[in-house]
């Protein structure tokens, strides 16, 4: 399969303004874990990043390749959370998120891969869940507000041919959120079953398991 990874997000902040992220922490159980086991499988990799400018930049694009497009934008964002509203109104994530997947609509891939530059992947994840390449992947469910559901949102595997859907899903989940719940992209569960189907999204691990503290993987960021 043609397979590209969309890295989106923090890829290096030193942490005088906001959170400490390096990429350089996570980059190495990343290759291992994930990118390397699907080249091995006859998978075609290809990157796509979509980040706050950085003193870094140079370095990131020479350690990702082959990048096929990048974009650096407003250097700032690296100081305000994820949540803080932007200029057009939504979450810094969101408007990140919606920003990358556009580099991807017209691209020539199969499956992508979307997931943050911070990290730092203990064990292969294809390994460890049934993920199904034809369907809309994500890991597990939040221990929070577990009536809603709330996603997990750091790793999430679909075809290329639900890229617009994610579009519309995350503004949809930005203006009319499920139950009135607006957290970073967690309640995007239901706005994406309204675009494909319940029958086309699924959980590769149907339990609740914390975003910050699992085996499968390490936030590799601090205050």
């Amino acid at each position: 399969m043609k397979i590209g990874i969309n890295l989106v997000g923090v890829s290096y902040n030193d942490g005088t303004a906001g959170r400490y992220r390096n990429y350089e922490d996570a980059v190495d159980g990343f290759m291992k874990n994930v990118v390397n086991p699907l080249k091995e499988e006859g998978h075609d990799i290809k990157y796509y990043i979509y980040s706050y400018d950085n003193v870094k930049r140079s370095d990131i694009l020479n350690t990702y390749q082959p990048t096929i497009k990048h974009e650096f934008i407003n250097p700032n964002h690296n100081t305000i959370g994820g949540g803080d509203r932007v200029s057009n109104g939504y979450k810094a994530i969101s408007s990140t998120y919606i920003g990358s997947l556009k580099q991807l609509k017209n691209e020539d891939l199969d499956l992508i891969i979307s997931t943050r530059f911070d990290i730092n992947f203990l064990k292969n994840p294809f390994k460890e869940y049934p993920f199904d390449f034809t369907k809309f992947n994500f890991l597990w469910r939040e221990p929070e507000l577990v009536d809603l559901p709330i996603v997990n949102d750091t790793f999430i595997v679909f075809p290329h041919s639900m890229t617009q859907n994610l579009i519309d899903t995350i503004i949809e989940m930005e203006l009319n959120p499920p139950r009135g719940i607006n957290v970073a992209m967690h309640n995007i569960y239901l706005p994406m079953v309204n675009q494909v189907g319940e029958e086309k999204v699924q959980w590769v691990c149907d339990e609740f398991v914390n975003t910050i503290n699992n085996t499968l993987y390490k936030l590799m960021r601090h205050e």
